[in-house]
């Protein structure tokens, strides 16, 4: 029992785009990776409703303020490797969805936000993703 306590002492969650109505499309406040290690799971939750299409990637960068590009490898819930020009989310449109995708810290650079693209409606949803915290 001590084992997984610890382990899940160092799980730590964050919010990429916390949930909200949005209109438009989402860049993403940045975070910091640098204290984490292994995998990253980031979890799409979107509420039934939408009117239009929601296409959501994540990007890395050098630094935060720096120059995005996509994360270019994850793997599905399934455990299904997912290695395109771009790492995104099955779209989704007016029905519910909840998606996970999961990469390896090193597939990303140091920062990594959370981007969507939505065609001219509304969506409601929320971007959170789940790390290990480095040993201090």
């Amino acid at each position: 029992m001590s084992i997984l306590s610890t382990g899940l002492e160092k799980l730590q969650h964050f919010a990429l785009a916390p949930t909200a109505v949005r209109t438009t499309n989402l860049d993403g406040t940045a975070v910091d990776l640098a204290d984490y290690e292994g995998d990253i799971v980031v979890i799409l939750d979107v509420a039934n409703g939408g009117t239009s299409t929601l296409d959501v990637k994540i990007q890395s960068s050098d630094t935060s303020g720096g120059t995005y590009s996509d994360v270019t490898t994850a793997f599905y819930r399934g455990g299904s490797e997912v290695a395109s020009a771009a790492v995104a989310f099955v779209q989704a449109s007016t029905t519910a969805s909840k998606q996970y995708l999961v990469f390896p810290k090193g597939a990303a650079k140091r920062w990594i936000k959370a981007v969507s693209t939505t065609s001219s409606s509304s969506h409601t949803y929320s971007i959170n993703a789940v790390g290990t915290k480095k040993y201090v």
